[in-house]
């Protein structure tokens, strides 16, 4: 694993239009070794109303934990509002935004290999069998 120790966040667009707003993104952990599971854990702070892509070509599923207000999140069955402590999980191969509600939110993500990408790497030596 590669840990950063930034001490200033990166400011990225938080959409992909010209008058999107900007988010401070930081990365905390980010794989370093074929066999980590773990692709990356982040820490954004996304004004009001600032989105971010959930892409189903990265090959992973996210956690988002909510650290302050409310992130929305849209499903089949319409949009769910993710407060401050809650968490919500984005499964492999989901397309889409999660927004920011009408305040500034602060979260955490967590995004892993899924299953079926980690399965299809090698076998890991020395392989770890439990007792």
């Amino acid at each position: 694993m590669i840990i950063s120790t930034l001490h200033e966040p990166v400011r990225v667009a938080a959409a992909t239009t010209p008058e999107a707003a900007t988010a401070e993104w930081q990365c905390l952990v980010r794989r370093g070794m074929l066999h980590s599971e773990c692709e990356a854990i982040e820490h954004w702070k996304l004004p009001a109303g600032a989105t971010l892509e959930v892409a189903s070509g990265h090959g992973v599923e996210e956690a988002l934990l909510v650290l302050d207000g409310e992130l929305v999140v849209p499903s089949a069955s319409g949009d769910r509002h993710v407060r401050a402590g809650q968490l919500a999980l984005v499964p492999h191969g989901t397309d889409g935004q999660v927004r920011a509600g009408d305040g500034p939110v602060r979260l955490i993500t967590v995004r892993t290999l899924a299953g079926s990408v980690s399965d299809r790497l090698p076998p890991r030596v020395p392989e770890l069998v439990a007792s």
